[in-house]
């Protein structure tokens, strides 16, 4: 039987995933208007990329 606490945890890890996903789009959004490189992590290497509208 599992106890509250891992339902709690479990729940919370699942949440990660959409919360991720939602500052990932702010902060394109925001390199959008400020006309700034969004800085990435790709490929074992951090780059900064200027990102179009649309």
């Amino acid at each position: 039987m599992k106890t509250a606490k891992e339902i709690v945890i479990k729940k919370d890890v699942a949440k990660v995933s959409a919360a991720l996903r939602r500052a990932a789009k702010q902060a394109r959004k925001k390199a959008v208007q400020t006309r700034t490189p969004l800085v990435i992590y790709e490929n074992g290497r951090v780059k900064c990329k200027m990102v179009v509208e649309g």
